[in-house]
């Protein structure tokens, strides 16, 4: 049944591009084809180390096609130990000579995952597999004269690496109609009170097809309270409205990960005042028209849950920073409508540390032995960390060094196995209590009084490969994965990630041994700083907006 879905639905790409250049389908395909089928390639038959090497802040032009035609498919792999690296790497493709971009936009967000995250992605015009290493993108995009497709390590620090290959279409004449393909980044960080997110504006004739949005969360609970507008041809108030942003997204009562062929959730931590969130939705069957003009906003509105865990609205303006990528296809190339933030403004500061690399500042306890294993391709061939382990009550502490004084989300990247144990969180070794008391990490206090369960701070990390499947890749060799460990505020100096062994997850043994798993092995300590302080003052001035609104009606 889906696949007779999916087969049908491809029809409808035939009327996004038109003439000899069409998509696709189960139906067109038996028909004769126009055009040579051509490929641009990071491939060499000399050697297997065929990817393009990108230095700090290097761009490359990794495909010069010259037209008539069309492209059809690109395949991505890009690696880096930049662990942000996807909003690092930058996208960008020029048509017909243009000296604008029509497609802007870090890799990770143009393939629907915002924030520098990897997930996994199943839908229609875009799949990524592997949990976020083949980036596959089926947006048909045509072009008269030329098509110049352009990567960029904006990273001012690590090096990065992609293979590459883009397939397209050199035909003998143009379509008689072409309808060029648009994608552009855009955030507002920080956001302004009572005014909602802008995902897109357009000038011209053309019909919006996709939206990416990402959501950096600012305080606890539910965000996504706002409605859509579409505002066509310059009409005064909008003809298009909805009744919530998870309702956009096509999800309802809140938002699960998923992925589809239309619409997914790729990213959706906890109800955390840290948590980050990615959704698209692709408006394939049902692309939004306009002849002369488009602007497309979202209310950022949803509950307001203050510092000691009461919520105060269920409507109100939050302070979240939100980025997106609109999608769009128009007859003649668009000016950028917004501009291209650079690289420091997309990604927070962040605390990074590879632990294989710094193995002899980790302490432990007697009988743990830290191993750096050199070759994993869970971590991207990287060496990668283990401590190996086989009592409850072991340890190891985990030093990193933080500069300035603020709120910080902690992670770890996880390397998850099957002989891998349960660990329990210690800070500045202080235990995390439950909820409804206290703690103190970094000098700071932390009320968790009132707050659901999905609001508390993780004490325990499971290190067993719950992603499990029946693939030789995840028996061998694991999975890498980012679990967040919570928000604390730290003081300037050393600060210590003390985990204890409390056990084995009950699925998890030592093949070697026959025991339980209590291992560990991870591959990055990660402590972001966030850009927002303590969130009381906004929400105050969001309740008064909130009144005045209602007064005003």
């Amino acid at each position: 049944m889906r696949a007779a879905t999916a087969a049908g639905v491809l029809v409808l790409l035939v009327a996004i591009v038109r003439g000899p250049a069409r998509a696709q389908s189960l139906e067109s395909i038996t028909h004769p084809q126009e055009g040579r089928s051509m490929r641009a390639s990071s491939g060499s038959p000399l050697h297997n180390s065929d990817s393009e090497k990108f230095a700090p802040g290097e761009g490359k032009t990794i495909a010069r096609l010259t037209g008539p035609g069309k492209i059809a498919h690109v395949w991505l792999v890009p690696s880096s130990m930049n662990v942000r690296y996807p909003r690092a790497l930058v996208l960008r493709i020029y048509w017909d000579g243009a000296e604008v971009p029509s497609v802007e936009a870090p890799l990770g967000d143009f393939f629907a995952v915002g924030n520098g995250m990897r997930a996994t992605v199943d839908s229609l015009p875009v799949k990524v597999s592997s949990y976020g290493r083949g980036y596959n993108c089926y947006w048909q995009m045509p072009f008269r004269k030329e098509a110049k497709v352009t990567l960029t390590n904006e990273s001012d620090e690590e090096p990065a690496s992609c293979y590459y290959q883009i397939d397209w279409v050199q035909l003998d004449r143009a379509p008689a109609e072409t309808m060029y393909f648009h994608a552009r980044y855009h955030q507002e960080y920080p956001p302004k009170l009572g005014e909602p997110y802008t995902v897109f504006r357009g000038k011209g004739r053309g019909h919006y097809v996709g939206t990416v949005l990402s959501s950096l969360n600012a305080i606890g609970h539910w965000f996504g309270e706002g409605d859509d507008f579409f505002y066509i041809d310059g009409e005064a108030e909008p003809s298009i409205l909805g009744t919530g942003t998870e309702d956009y997204i096509n999800e309802a009562w809140n938002m699960r990960v998923h992925s589809s062929l239309f619409t997914g959730c790729t990213v959706f931590e906890p109800r955390a005042p840290d948590a980050r969130i990615t959704a698209y939705r692709w408006h394939v069957p049902d692309p939004i028209l306009f002849r002369t003009s488009l602007r497309f906003e979202i209310e950022r509105k949803g509950f307001l849950m203050d510092s000691r865990g009461e919520v105060r609205s269920s409507s109100g303006s939050r302070p979240d920073y939100w980025s997106s990528v609109s999608f769009w296809y128009q007859d003649a190339i668009a000016q950028p409508w917004c501009e291209f933030p650079p690289y420091e403004a997309r990604v927070q500061p962040e605390i990074v540390v590879h632990l294989p690399q710094v193995v002899d500042r980790i302490g432990h306890s007697a009988g743990v032995e830290l191993q750096v294993n050199p070759y994993n391709r869970a971590t991207y061939t990287k060496p990668w960390f283990r401590a190996k382990n086989e009592t409850v009550g072991s340890w190891i502490e985990i030093p990193f060094e933080v500069r300035e004084e603020g709120r910080y989300s902690m992670s770890l990247f996880q390397h998850l196995r099957e002989d891998n144990g349960i660990w329990k969180v210690y800070i500045d070794g202080k235990e995390i209590h439950e909820a409804g008391e206290s703690h103190i990490a970094g000098g700071y206090r932390v009320s968790l009084v009132n707050q659901r369960p999905p609001e508390r701070i993780n004490k325990t990390l499971d290190f067993f490969n719950v992603y499990r499947k029946d693939e030789h890749e995840d028996y061998i060799y694991g999975q890498r994965r980012e679990r967040k460990i919570g928000l604390f505020r730290f003081e300037p100096g050393v600060h210590v990630l003390r985990l204890v062994c409390v056990g084995a997850n009950p699925l998890s043994f030592d093949p070697e041994t026959g025991r339980p798993g209590c291992h560990l092995s991870a591959d990055v300590l990660s402590v972001r700083e966030l850009p927002f302080g303590d969130m009381d003052a906004w929400i105050e001035k969001a309740l008064e907006h909130e009144k005045k609104q209602v007064e005003g009606q």
